[in-house]
């Protein structure tokens, strides 16, 4: 049963404790408030489509992370690590901004051409320009996807550098570069001799096309990030840097040696996409040791985490695991992901901690680490991930998320379901069933009741889309029935 004094609804995605998860550690003493001189450097590393069961933090090892694994150990690793939509471009924009992006009608997808007008609207400000105010150096380097139209463009979005490029997808490396290797799925798209549109990476205010084809684009990610580290490091202004990785997503590209690592893998697709995870995570260490060399690891306040779950229709998605796909959806595959974050100076470490976060919190835990009795600006409803790692909550946490027609809504081991269309409703205790596959409407009506009205009166304080991209598929994930919004 719901308690009424549980029911305060954060719009954010959804999150709260399975109890299959380790307990919440003892909580830690609050720390003072860092001096302005200390202003903590913020890194945030942002993958995509990586799945919650195909990283070793929490305990499986089909691929090693250890770098992943390092940022945990040195702070926290939420096993109820949550986005606020599963899918990209949507997902980002949280992240960025701090708030749903559905509250300012970034409702769906961008596709790789660009609909018009499509983008993070002007009148909501990152955490870049937010930054930028306060003397942070700032650089976006890797995947944007948040419009590729100049208003939209990362250096007029609070951003001095960026390196990258604008769509949801590009390919990693010309395929006939020697110590490739490029496997083909189930259900390829495109030819990969080029790059394309809004797939060709660009960098700098201008745009200025990089002509790389010949060099593997995770590699590249990782040095521009290396350099702008350093170089920020070298100066006298504490920095914030957004690295999103656009591995381990499609296509299924690789060198030879990672390839190599995963010999017991016998299907070269998800072969392939493990070694891609792996040479990830290989950058993530150089990014780390490169903090470690410059002497401000301790300060900087570095998160990792996915921007969704795993795309289940190219074949090489965990079949192990119930959270191994879902992009698209809104069962736990889609939505929960690989969430860690460290900062020695503001934080011991955690282990794992089962407390819901969000991306939504990363916002509001950068902000208080500069001012920890400040309000939040207008719209930022998240929370502090420190203080989510260091004190068990009084109460569980709510939360609301979907893109119509499909929503979820979340309230301590209770999840609701909802198709609009389908007209269709179903309610899992995710610590007894983290595969959702036992419906609990009919004997829990009181718990259904409230969490869909939660839903309702979410949907209801939506604006319109402000682009109407929205197709919808009936799908089957791990032998489960669900809708896909994409």
């Amino acid at each position: 049963m719901l308690r009424p004094t549980l029911c305060t609804l954060l719009v954010g995605t959804a999150a709260l404790g399975l109890s299959a998860c380790a307990a919440h550690p003892p909580a830690s003493p609050p720390r003072a408030e860092a001096p302005v001189a200390q202003r903590p450097n913020v890194v945030v590393i942002l993958v995509d489509d990586l799945d919650w069961a195909d990283v070793s933090t929490y305990g499986r090892a089909d691929v090693p992370t250890p770098n992943i694994d390092r940022i945990a150990k040195a702070g926290v690793a939420f096993s109820d690590g949550y986005v606020a939509a599963s899918v990209c471009a949507v997902s980002r924009a949280a992240l960025l901004t701090g708030k749903m992006p559905q509250t300012f009608g970034f409702t769906y997808n961008i596709n790789d051409q660009g609909n018009e007008g499509a983008g993070l609207p002007v009148d909501q400000p990152t955490l870049a320009s937010r930054l930028k105010p306060l003397g942070y150096r700032t650089a976006a380097i890797g995947k944007w996807h948040q419009g590729a139209e100049p208003q939209f463009y990362p250096t007029n979005r609070g951003f001095d550098e960026f390196f990258g490029f604008l769509a949801g997808e590009t390919v990693y490396v010309d395929p006939d570069t020697p110590g490739i290797v490029t496997t083909p799925t189930r259900n390829e798209k495109y030819s990969l001799d080029q790059r394309r549109g809004n797939g060709v990476i660009v960098e700098g205010p201008e745009a200025r096309v990089v002509h790389n084809f010949d060099k593997y684009l995770t590699y590249e990610i990782t040095d521009h990030a290396i350099d702008f580290i350093g170089r920020a490091a070298d100066g006298d202004a504490p920095f914030f840097a957004y690295v999103a990785y656009n591995a381990p997503h499609w296509p299924m590209q690789v060198p030879q040696e990672w390839y190599d690592r995963f010999a017991h893998i016998k299907d070269p697709v998800r072969r392939t996409y493990l070694a891609m995870i792996a040479a990830m995570d290989d950058g993530v260490g150089q990014i780390l040791d490169t903090l470690e060399t410059k002497g401000v690891f301790d300060n900087t306040i570095v998160v990792f985490l996915s921007d969704n779950g795993c795309p289940e229709r190219f074949g090489f998605c965990n079949p192990d695991h119930p959270w191994g796909a879902g992009k698209f959806t809104y069962l736990e595959g889609g939505v929960r992901v690989p969430f860690v974050m460290s900062w020695p100076a503001g934080m011991r470490p955690q282990g794992i901690v089962d407390t819901p976060v969000s991306a939504i919190d990363i916002v509001p835990t950068v902000l208080g680490a500069m001012d920890a009795g400040a309000p939040l600006p207008s719209g930022v409803t998240g929370r502090s991930l420190v203080a989510s790692a260091t004190h068990a909550p009084a109460e569980p946490r709510l939360l609301v998320f979907g893109q119509e027609p499909v929503y979820a809504a979340r309230l301590g081991p209770m999840k609701l379901w909802r198709s609009e269309d389908w007209d269709e409703t179903a309610l899992y205790d995710l610590s007894q069933d983290i595969a959702e596959s036992n419906d609990l409407s009919t004997t829990d009506p009181a718990t259904r009741a409230a969490l869909t009205k939660a839903i309702e009166d979410w949907r209801a304080s939506l604006p319109p889309p402000r682009w109407p991209l929205r197709t919808t598929t009936e799908v089957t994930i791990n032998g489960h029935r669900t809708e896909m919004v994409y």
